[in-house]
This record gives C-alpha cells, sequence and structure tokens, in this order.
C-alpha cells in the first residue's frame, strides 16, 4: 500500500483484485490499520449504491471477457461477483461510519468517454478477440501477474488503452478533490489501474512541491 500526500491529506492507495474473495480479509485490514476519514473505491456511483442495497449471492458473469477473467482468476482462490474487495469496504465503513465514495465515472461519462476513445476498428478488434479469448490460458504465478496479463490482452487496441487511461486520470482527479475534504484517504483501486492512478498523483505531489 502506497501513502501519497497530497496539501495536507494522506492518500492510502490499496491495490485489489476484483473478484477475489481472500481481498476482502485484506480491505477490513486496511482499514482497521488506516482508520481512514473516508473511503475512496474505485468504481461508478452506481455501482456504489448497488453494492450498498446488495444482499449478498453470486452474480453470473455477464459477456465473455468476465467468464475468461473468472476462470482464469479462480486457479488462485474462490472468485465472487459483485467484487469482495468492494463489498467488504462498504461494509466495514458503514460499520464504522465512516464516508465511501465512487471514484470512477458514472455510467453517462463513461459512455462518452467510450465514443470519444475507442473507434469502430477498436471495437472490430475486440469482437475478434472474443475467439481468442475463449481458449486463452493464462501461465501467471499469481492472482496479481493474471489480473495485468489479462488486462493487457483485453485491452491491446489503442483505443481501449486510451479509455483506461482516461478513467487513471478520472480518478485521481477524484482522489485530488477528496483530498482536498480529508485528511485522511483510503482508495481501494482495481489492481489493474493502480500504477496508472499512482503515476499521476505522484505528478501532482510533486507539482504541489516545486510551488
Amino acid at each position: 500500500m502506497e501513502v501519497v500526500a497530497l496539501g495536507f491529506s494522506r492518500v492510502h492507495v490499496m491495490p485489489a483484485v476484483r473478484g477475489l474473495v481472500s481481498e476482502a480479509a485484506s480491505v477490513r485490514a486496511a482499514i482497521s490499520q488506516v482508520s481512514p476519514e473516508a473511503v475512496g473505491l474505485s468504481i461508478a456511483r452506481e455501482e456504489l449504491e448497488a453494492l450498498r442495497l446488495f444482499e449478498g449471492g453470486n452474480v453470473p458473469p455477464d459477456n465473455v471477457e468476465e467468464e475468461v477473467y473468472v476462470r482464469g482468476l479462480s486457479r488462485f482462490g474462490d472468485v465472487r461477483k459483485p467484487p469482495p474487495c468492494f463489498e467488504e469496504a462498504v461494509r466495514v465503513a458503514a460499520e464504522r461510519s465512516i464516508p465511501v465514495h465512487s471514484l470512477d465515472m458514472d455510467d453517462e461519462q463513461y459512455s462518452s468517454v467510450f465514443v470519444a476513445s475507442v473507434s469502430t476498428v477498436d471495437i472490430l478488434l475486440s469482437n475478434v478477440r472474443q475467439n481468442r479469448l475463449r481458449k486463452w490460458e493464462s501461465k501467471a504465478p499469481a492472482a496479481a501477474d493474471f489480473v495485468l496479463e489479462w488486462d493487457a490482452l483485453v485491452n491491446s487496441s489503442k483505443g481501449y488503452r486510451a479509455l483506461q487511461g482516461e478513467r487513471e486520470t478520472f480518478i485521481a482527479r477524484r482522489i485530488r478533490q477528496l483530498a482536498g475534504k480529508y485528511g485522511s484517504l483510503l482508495a481501494v483501486l482495481e489492481l489493474e489501474r493502480t500504477k496508472g492512478v499512482v503515476a499521476r498523483l505522484r505528478t501532482e505531489e510533486r507539482a504541489q512541491r516545486s510551488t
């Protein structure tokens, strides 16, 4: 877990593997260790609202990419949807009366950025990739390695890489906004977006120090 100082705030950035059940315990431990004033999650506002109402269970995959992800990640432990890392964060924060904020774009914002970033060619390439994905088998030695390998595969075209970059920029901006409000923030981010978000936060940190 990295700590980034933004003004008077200390932002604790925790990477988490979406779907892996064992991550729930890590999130609970992180909240206990940090005792943050607020928690931010790299999910959309709509997903956060749904988690607050979720009554348990396991939701099946929505598409081929999710099916492949679940199949590959299952090598490293039980997998469940919605992601236990975020579900547990919402639960523990509620127990401790800690406010929880979404960090990612909402559905409308994401749709707009998708249209601007992803071309027809990118979509066609993605459709072709679906058949290859069904046969894809990862030899990654650990869950984190698998997630990064999978992310590189499904976001291999220029447009989808740009889309994920826009997400990282948006998440970093949301963290900076919350850092202006809270002295201590725990940001639970999907592992594959963490490096890009932290890089953007570090740039902001250096800019603050130079002024």
